[in-house]
């Protein structure tokens, strides 16, 4: 049995036992609380919450067109989807380096050869054709090691990130959409709070007005009744404009220029405002719901699998090389089977010196490797504390709220006391304006505290990352999805957008680093 074929088998047992060298990716076991610290009176529990469509909880038709549109239209959405592609094409670049690169040519030449230039007699050849047509086999690196199929690890990986860097954007905008809509429902709740006190405070200047006519105040009284009334009514302009910018701010998240979400948005509505117990599960779910931290862990896989790519600078490379074609000296003899001419062969090189350079490429990889992982550690870190302020601050302006409702109507009662008695001259008149100013700043409170209950509850939704479960991943506009969550099913395949596969993965396990793995 001849060298070559000894080679090319032993060539093959090592491809088909699928030796890898570096460390195959196993995610470190994380300390994380048991459950939320929930605070004392709130009804949240630790089952696994519903938040495929949470903004269905706000029972409002307009929020959930807003959303639905935004969906549709918003171009740092499409710009996610787009990155999607970049990558699903980087992946399909590196996959393709499994595989030869075979070309097809055909070239004429005429020539003449000089003798005497090849060290042989002088004279030369008369001159003659030369036609020829074939397959070329370009250099095809033989992967006996795992290098390329580690590069096909790390750009799997890198695709899935970005799937999950898509599906942060949705959550992103479902939630900034959302809590845009909401500011427009506060700021037209206290737009209306304010002309009611401006209805109020123009009655004050018209029983001020009459008792300056019948000599029972002074001028002072009626002027100081005039300034709150415009200083009050200074306060609707500036609402009107904030409820104009948060409407266009509105549009340029669907993707729309401004003006109709201003009309459509235009009549005042109330404060949506969910009423029923939350379930929040626990920490260690987001490690699966959050995006964000999923997309950290791509990227962690990715990083460990190159450091295989780089340890594989270690090792010898085979590459095989050659061609297959006809060669004639005449057009005729081009379909003649006795012409054809071939070569075939590997080629074995090892880099055994190199100054070191492999050496600190391993290096190199080891350390963004642990970089990665510190960020994933991070953004796990930084997902659990999110849900915990976002408890927090809704728990706070949900006890506001309350207590704001509970306060409303004992200012207005106590308002229309005061005015009673200021008729009746009783009280004078900055007291009046007192009373007046303590039904606006109550009237505001609450309608920012409902708001702003509405908001953080949007936020806790965000932070417990819910929101893409049931969407799908568009691709530049094309009517192709990615299905699943970009890893590995029981079934051993991955889709990708277009329906093609990823070749199978194994299964993570623990393995020395920097040794083989086969």
């Amino acid at each position: 049995m001849s060298w070559v074929i000894r080679a090319s088998i032993g060539t093959s047992l090592l491809v088909l036992a699928g030796c890898l060298v570096g460390p195959d990716y196993e995610r470190t076991a994380l300390d994380l609380p048991p459950s939320y610290e929930v605070p004392r009176g709130m009804a949240a529990g630790p089952e696994e919450p519903r938040l495929d469509r949470w903004w269905d909880h706000f029972d409002d038709a307009t929020l959930t067109s807003l959303i639905q549109r935004a969906e549709q239209g918003n171009l740092t959405l499409e710009q996610a989807a787009a990155n999607v592609q970049v990558y699903r094409a980087r992946y399909g670049i590196s996959y393709s380096n499994l595989f030869p690169s075979i070309n097809l040519g055909a070239s004429y030449s005429r020539n003449r050869v000089n003798f005497a230039s090849l060290g042989g007699a002088e004279g030369s050849s008369g001159p003659f054709n030369d036609w020829q047509y074939g397959l070329t086999l370009s250099t095809w690196e033989i992967d006996l090691w795992g290098k390329i199929r580690r590069g096909m690890q790390a750009s799997q990986a890198e695709l899935q990130g970005t799937v999950e860097q898509y599906r942060q954007a949705l959550v992103s905008l479902r939630a900034e959409t959302a809590i845009a809509y909401l500011t427009v429902r506060t700021l037209q709740a206290q737009l209306e709070y304010t002309r009611e006190v401006v209805d109020l405070l123009t009655q004050v200047v018209r029983v001020t007005e009459a008792k300056f006519a019948a000599k029972t105040n002074t001028l002072i009284d009626v002027s100081q009744a005039k300034a709150q009334l415009a200083n009050t009514k200074a306060q609707i302009p500036q609402l009107e404009a904030q409820i104009a910018e948060q409407s266009n701010g509105i549009s340029v998240l669907l993707g729309e220029y401004p003006g109709p979400v201003a009309r459509e948005l235009a009549a005042p509505a109330p404060i949506p405002i969910p009423d029923r117990e939350l379930a929040i599960g626990i920490p260690a779910d987001l490690l699966r719901r959050r995006a964000d931290v999923l997309d950290a862990e791509r990227q962690l896989v990715a990083a460990t699998a190159r450091i295989g790519v780089a340890e594989a600078g270690f090792l010898p490379e085979l590459t095989l090389v050659g061609n297959f074609g006809i060669d004639s000296s005449t057009f005729d003899g081009l379909d003649q089977w006795s012409n054809r001419v071939y070569m075939f062969g590997p080629r074995l090189s090892w880099n055994f010196f190199n100054g070191g350079r492999v050496v600190s490429q391993v290096k190199q990889a080891q350390a963004l490797a642990m970089l990665s992982e510190i960020a994933w550690r991070q953004s796990v870190l930084n997902a659990v504390s999110q849900v915990q302020t976002s408890l927090s601050n809704y728990d706070g302006s949900r006890r506001a709220m309350f207590d704001y409702r509970a306060g409303v109507g004992d200012t207005k009662t106590a308002y229309d006391l005061a005015l009673a008695r200021y008729k009746a001259g009783t009280i004078d008149l900055t007291q009046l304006l007192q009373f007046a100013q303590v039904v606006l700043d109550a009237e505001i409170g609450l309608a920012q505290a409902t708001g702003q209950t509405s908001q953080n509850l949007v936020e806790l939704y965000r932070s417990l990352g819910g929101g893409w479960e049931a969407y799908p991943i568009p691709y530049g506009g094309a009517d192709a999805f990615l299905d699943d969550r970009g890893r590995t099913s029981d079934g051993g395949r991955d889709e990708v957008p277009d329906g093609r596969h990823f070749p199978p993965q194994e299964p993570p396990k623990q393995s020395k680093e920097g040794a083989p793995v086969g």
